[in-house]
């Protein structure tokens, strides 16, 4: 009868704490989750639509049409390049490739033509929605890169 007796006590205070253990580790999960949250790529915000952007021998205007970039679809590019006295730079070599922040794969690459002086377009493809990185190669300038963010949506 004394070792009933005594299971009997003990298993209200076994109970006490298992129950303290879990809701110390539900708490600990919660906060690294939310440190996690805070941390990843994703919180980073986009750029806008337009962005400016010097290089080696003069500014680069940015523009995305129609913006957020839709995913699975064609998105304009389009970027207005000038030297450093406001020229407009003909017959550059640009090409763009997109990178999803965060993952490893899904790269889409493409390359912008000269659709009037200065004025570059192409058309690139987000394949999933988040937020993406778009770096420019200037070829022939020293090779200048250039990178903004963009975000893309269903």
């Amino acid at each position: 009868m004394t070792e009933e007796g005594s299971l009997e006590k003990d298993a209200p205070a076994g109970r006490r704490g298992w129950v303290s253990w879990t809701l110390f580790l539900g708490i600990g999960i919660a906060i690294v989750s939310l440190v996690l949250l805070m941390l990843r790529p994703s919180s980073i915000s986009a750029d806008a639509a337009i962005t400016i952007h010097s290089y080696n021998n003069g500014q680069l205007e940015w523009h995305i049409v129609d913006y957020p970039a839709t995913v699975l679809a064609g998105n304009t590019f389009q970027l207005k390049l000038t030297d450093a006295a406001g020229a407009p730079v003909e017959g550059a070599q640009l090409d763009i490739k997109l990178e999803m922040i965060g993952m490893v794969c899904g790269d889409f690459d493409f390359s912008l033509g000269e659709t009037a002086p200065g004025i570059y377009s192409g058309e690139g493809v987000p394949l999933m929605p988040g937020l993406w990185k778009a770096s420019l190669t200037i070829i022939g300038d020293g090779d200048s890169v250039i990178t903004r963010t963009l975000k893309a949506v269903y």
